[in-house]
């Protein structure tokens, strides 16, 4: 063997060292591509050893396997580039192997491109000369075409995916560097300048492997392939030099001549020994110590998040993880909050500035949740999402010094963003810190998954669902702990009664009353801030536990939430909505109250009495008395004002009357059937008088309404129809010009509604319309179809019944039909259109 042996014998290491590490990984199709590019390498580098050893079966036959490798190098080079970039494989690609294969063949059996080289003996040398012709050329043409188009592939992947050049541009100069390197044969025809090219091709390939990140292999399994690799190159080196070392001794040590053997055996097995021993060291360092130091320190990390469901501590234990295995000077965690917006909340250090908020559009928030695996700074800016980001928000990363990013994700949900500044000695994140950050990653995520799920359960069992106040159960915790922390001082506890509520929610439904409820609930906690706990007690009850307030600073809070409720349906879009208020009870500790069960009992009864005393005031309780505080002017119980406009509607539905002689009488019926039906819902007195003026004042917009269309006989078109419908919003407004008749208005707008939500004006269904609009659409339209009109004769009993019957859930409440029916059948409500005598059957 030639004294430039142990240059193919490296090159080769290099490429079975590698082939040994992929055959390890997880394949899919680029890393697949990858093994062949490694396997064509060995099939050139090992053909080129062999024929330089000259094994059997003969020189030539090694000369043609090293030069098909070099034929098949540049279209296995193109395969892994295209795969890499993404591109589509194309039936043309196949032509490239069928030609290159025939050039192997022709080569094979004529010499015609490359003819095998001579031997020459040069001073006990043996050289390998090539002689070439003008047709290598063609050889060389069909992998410089290959080339040029591995090039414009590269040029294309650079405008749709920049971030992905940098990876490729190392693996394009080592194919340029082999290309050259043949070339170059010609020129040393002695000295094997294609090996070293090969040697500079995997240079370049171990770059691209662990610095420029183009794969991340899992080595656990090939540490042993990578002894084994140590071993045998050392074997196969100092055998190419133990002629050498014999020639040495014979010529400069002959009195060892006789042992020359010995002597070489035992070098080379010490030689090999120590070789083996330097090439595991070297592996241990590389992969294995820092493998295994970052696997314990994983270890111990996963171990202590997972007995925590605490966000903070998961946070510090994160940050602890990174800056002591990775010596990261920076680390910010940026949490998805409410709005949707990512926000630092936790740093590594308690000076560093949280003022940092991405929004869900932020072009790095977006590459995120696009992505499970970390991201590199330098990376990102080759990007097109970084290009389309703001100069300011590019400046602000520059400014913070990151380098690197990672997504905490809960399933395909971005919950959070790990921002890394640089590390300690301004050395870059290796593709062993980028494995062990994406390992953190995936626990985090697990970990911050369930603090998460915790926090929402603990929230939901402790918070009230429709105001976000504390719930009962909670209310009572935090009072209890209150008045532990508060046993020296002072405490005060606020409780708050929603005055006439039901009658509220029967007026104007459940929607506008969860709607009061969460508005009041705002109103008390925004007063209440971080002085107190503000509750939710039951349906309509408030309280508020206030620590170390005295009685008149709890009562001057109490009056400023109590003039707020009052004003806050004032502002609102729906002007007629009824002035909301609330009874108060305030109790203190120490002044009137000993125990936290007396607490409770005396802020009842403070309630208890304002309700008694008329509603709408604030009640202190001190030592049994209590002192009473009228809050404003006061409601007043509901009292009629119909009386005080009678003329005025009766001077409206009298000229209603003289456009359409129906309308007055139908309003009178309308009333008499839903105070019935109010009654027999057992409703209240002040209730069933509401519902009867709403009766009485439903169809007066009618007077807006053309006469031509109130009294026509045939069938309306569909703008007439528009035109009837519009006497909903006259009604509503002229009611609007009454004072203190406003509380009237839902039962009037919400009459056309359906409880399938296809009425007319709002298309509200269910229980979100009011009561007395559900109510009067019963009374309404079973007088309509009992009454004469002027397109149609009136409809018996038993019609009208059947008709309410089966619109029971689609137009009607289902549950007022059956009252309703039942009422006739009883015999407690009669018609009242002059129709009395078709009672009929079903009676």
């Amino acid at each position: 063997m030639s004294s430039y042996t142990f240059i193919s014998i490296i090159a080769l290491a290099f490429y079975v060292f590698f082939v040994a590490t992929f055959l390890t990984a997880r394949k899919n199709r680029i890393i697949r591509d990858f093994i062949w590019v490694l396997l064509v390498l060995v099939m050139w580098t090992g053909g080129s050893l062999l024929m330089r050893a000259k094994m059997w079966p003969s020189y030539t036959f090694w000369y043609q396997i090293s030069l098909a490798g070099i034929w098949l190098l540049p279209y296995v080079y193109f395969c892994f580039i295209r795969d890499f970039a993404g591109e589509e494989r194309k039936p043309s690609h196949m032509l490239w192997l069928i030609l290159l294969f025939a050039g192997i063949g022709i080569n094979w059996k004529t010499g015609f491109f490359l003819a095998p080289p001579v031997i020459v003996e040069e001073g006990g040398r043996t050289a390998f000369v090539y002689h070439m012709n003008w047709h290598v050329g063609i050889m060389y043409g069909l992998c410089a075409i290959l080339v040029v188009r591995m090039g414009l592939m590269i040029w294309q992947v650079k405008k749709r995916k920049p971030e992905r050049v940098a990876h490729l541009m190392p693996l394009l100069m080592g194919i340029v560097i082999l290309y050259l390197g043949n070339l170059g044969v010609s020129v040393f025809k002695q000295f094997p300048v294609d090996i070293l090219a090969g040697i500079c091709n995997a240079v370049l390939l171990f770059y691209t492997l662990y610095v420029g990140q183009t794969f991340r292999l899992t080595l656990l399994g090939s540490r042993t392939n990578c002894y084994l690799v140590a071993m045998s190159i050392s074997v196969l080196v100092f055998f190419s030099l133990a002629k050498e070392l014999n020639r040495f001794i014979q010529e400069y040590m002959p009195e060892l001549a006789e042992y020359d053997v010995m002597i070489v055996s035992v070098l080379v097995m010490l030689s090999a020994l120590l070789f083996y021993n330097l090439i595991k060291r070297l592996f241990d360092r590389l992969f294995v110590k820092e493998e295994q130091r970052q696997t314990e320190t994983l270890a111990r990390y996963t171990m202590e998040i997972s007995k925590s469901l605490n966000l903070k501590e998961i946070f510090s234990a994160l940050v602890n993880v990174i800056t002591d295995t990775l010596k990261v000077k920076k680390v910010y965690i940026c949490i998805q909050e409410n709005e949707g917006d990512y926000q630092a909340v936790y740093s590594s250090s308690p000076l560093d500035d949280k003022k940092f908020v991405m929004d869900q559009s932020h072009p790095l928030v977006s590459w995120m949740k696009r992505h499970d695996e970390c991201l590199l700074l330098r990376d990102f800016k080759r990007t097109v999402e970084y290009k389309s980001m703001w100069e300011e928000e590019k400046k602000r990363l520059d400014d913070m010094k990151l380098e690197c990013f990672l997504p905490l994700k809960d399933s395909e949900e971005l919950v959070g963003i790990v921002m890394l500044g640089g590390k300690e000695k301004h050395s870059g994140f290796s593709i062993e810190d980028m494995g062990f950050l994406n390992s953190i990653e995936s626990v985090s995520s697990i970990a911050v998954k369930n603090s998460r799920l915790y926090e929402k359960a603990y929230y939901e069992a402790r918070t009230d669902e429709l105001t976000g106040l504390l719930n009962r159960k909670c209310f009572y915790e935090v009072l209890e702990e209150a008045y532990r922390k508060c046993s020296r001082t002072s405490l005060s506890l606020l409780i708050l009664n929603v005055d006439d509520f039901k009658l509220y929610n029967q007026l104007y439904g459940t929607r506008e009353a969860d709607e009061a409820l969460r508005l009041i609930a705002q109103i008390i906690k925004g007063t209440v801030g971080e002085n107190g706990y503000a509750a939710r007690c039951s349906g309509k009850e408030f309280a508020v536990v206030l620590p170390g307030y005295d009685i008149c600073s709890t009562q001057n809070l109490a009056e400023n939430i109590s003039l707020q409720i009052r004003n806050m349906n004032r502002n609102s879009k729906e002007g007629y909505l009824k002035t909301l208020t609330v009874s108060c009870g305030i109790c203190g500790m120490p002044y009137a109250a000993s125990t936290l069960q007396e607490l409770l009992q005396n802020a009842d009864r403070a309630v208890y009495h304002v309700k008694r005393s008329g509603k709408n005031g604030i009640m202190v309780y001190s030592d049994g008395i209590l002192q009473m505080k009228k809050d404003g002017e006061g409601v007043e119980k509901h009292k009629s004002m119909y009386s005080e406009y009678a003329p005025t509607i009766y001077a409206l539905t009298a000229a209603i009357d003289a456009k359409d002689h129906y309308t007055f009488q139908h309003s009178k019926n309308v009333a008499y059937y839903a105070e019935n039906l109010a009654q027999a819902m057992n409703l209240s007195e002040e209730y069933r008088s509401i519902l009867k003026e709403a009766a009485l004042l439903h169809d007066i917009g009618k007077i807006g309404v053309s006469e031509h269309i109130l009294n026509k006989e045939g069938k309306l078109t569909a703008e007439e129809y528009e035109a009837i419908k519009s006497h909903v919003e006259y009604s509503v407004g002229i009611i609007r010009h009454l004072p203190s008749m406003d509380y009237v208005i839902p039962a009037v707008i919400g009459h056309h509604e359906r409880y399938d939500g296809k009425g007319y004006p709002r298309r509200i269904a269910g229980k979100d319309i009011p009561l007395a609009a559900r109510l009067l659409c019963v009374a309404d339209s079973f007088d309509a179809m009992t009454s004469k009109r002027c397109y149609r004769q009136a409809q018996n009993l038993d019609y009208a019944i059947g008709e309410l019957e089966r619109g029971a859930g689609t137009q009607f409440d289902p549950e007022l039909v059956p009252v309703f029916v039942e009422l006739f059948r009883s015999g407690k409500l009669t018609l009242v259109s002059g129709n009395n005598e078709e009672r009929s059957e079903i009676l």
